[in-house]
Formats: structure tokens, sequence, C-alpha cells
């Protein structure tokens, strides 16, 4: 007599969000972060010299906080022409934990755009809950991080779906603790926020950016 069987369930893994991170400064990098530690001090003394020239800097979303000009990536110098290097990598790391075999010929075909600007924390600087427009990937990396600890002025990202929320099925929310050097990367659509820093001197510095892909060959 043959005995029917069932076929095993089919689990689907989905919505997942990759979420990128590199410590370039930290002491297990080939050469102990020296060189990105010697460049963020760079990039950090270009941020504070160009915040007080900088007429198109803005408050747009952010409390105790100020945001420079997103060209900061078109400005000549070697700290930048490493800070685009980080990004990249970013981007190609993400595209291909996304695409994985189609990577190659996505990188192939179309050039990285990308722009960034500068934010600077001052006490109790946060950022409002936010998604960014107009690009693939989104992300930061860290200059200083005065105030952050265990409990402020964390990176803190949502569960994108209200239903999940609502419903109490989702691990809530990831909080990551800045430190100098750590890039952080993730997909745009992704809302996030920034926790109020808790100190009276020192500043917490980071870059921001956004990256696409370009049909017309451009390149970062």
């Amino acid at each position: 007599m043959k005995t029917a069987t069932r076929p095993q369930a089919v689990v689907l893994t989905t919505w997942e969000t990759p979420i990128y991170r590199a410590g370039l400064a930290d002491p297990d990098t080939p050469d102990g972060g020296a060189r990105a530690r010697e460049v963020i001090g760079k990039l950090r003394d270009l941020i504070l010299d160009a915040e007080g020239r900088d007429n198109d800097a803005h408050t747009f979303g952010v409390i105790g906080a100020q945001k420079s000009s997103m060209d900061i990536l078109k400005w000549d110098h070697p700290a930048v022409a490493w800070l685009r290097e980080q990004i990249r990598t970013a981007v190609s790391a993400m595209t291909r934990d996304v695409l994985e075999e189609r990577a190659p010929e996505v990188e192939d075909t179309y050039g990285v755009i990308a722009e960034a600007w500068a934010v600077v924390y001052r006490s109790g600087g946060s950022h409002r809950l936010h998604t960014h427009h107009d690009s693939i990937y989104s992300g930061t990396i860290y200059i200083e991080c005065g105030g952050v600890s265990a409990a402020s002025g964390n990176l803190q990202m949502f569960d994108p779906r209200p239903a999940a929320i609502a419903r109490g099925v989702t691990p809530g929310v990831l909080s990551i603790e800045p430190r100098p050097g750590l890039l952080v990367a993730f997909p745009s659509w992704l809302p996030h926020s920034v926790q109020a820093t808790q100190h009276t001197d020192g500043l917490r510095i980071c870059i921001a950016f956004n990256a696409s892909y370009d049909r017309t060959g451009g390149k970062l």
C-alpha cells in the first residue's frame, strides 16, 4: 500500500535588511586603524574649518545640530579621496549581498554616484526619524563621538513594516553605538533616527551619504 506524504513546508526568508558595518579605525584592522585615524582627524579639521563659511548649511530634521552643504565628495583633498573609496567599498558589499550572482553585471554596467554632507551635533543634538529618497543606499561614517554612550547618541534603525510593529512581531529597534571610524550603510528606505547626545563639551561629528547606480556611467 502506497502511503501519501505531505511535501515539506517551504520556508521563505523574506524582508531581510542588509546593514553594512566596517570599523575602519578598529585595532584589528591590518594597520591597527592608524591610517583611518589619521584621515578621520583631517576630515574633522576640514569639516570644522568649512562650517563657518558654509552658506548652504541647514538644520532641517536635526535638533541641536547643523548639516553642511552636500558637496563634501567634491572637495579636493586626499582625505576625501579616501572617503570616496570607503563609500565605494560599502556600496559594492551591499550590492553583492542583495543581488548575489547578478552583482558583477550591475557593477560592470552602471557607475556609482554619491553625495555626502557633514552633521555636527552639539550638546543634546539629535535627528528625527526619517528615510532617504532618490538613492539606493545611505550611510554614515563617524568622525568624533563626544557624548555617545550605550544609552545616548546612538543610530537607531526601525522595522519598516507597520503591520509587524502593530502586531508586535518585530525584534524592535536596532541601536548602533557610534565610534570614530565606524562606517554604517543600509538601504535608503530604512527608517532611522539619532538619539540625543548627552554631553556638555566635545562634539559628535559624522559624514552622511547617499549612493546610487547611474545609467550614464557616473563615477564616484
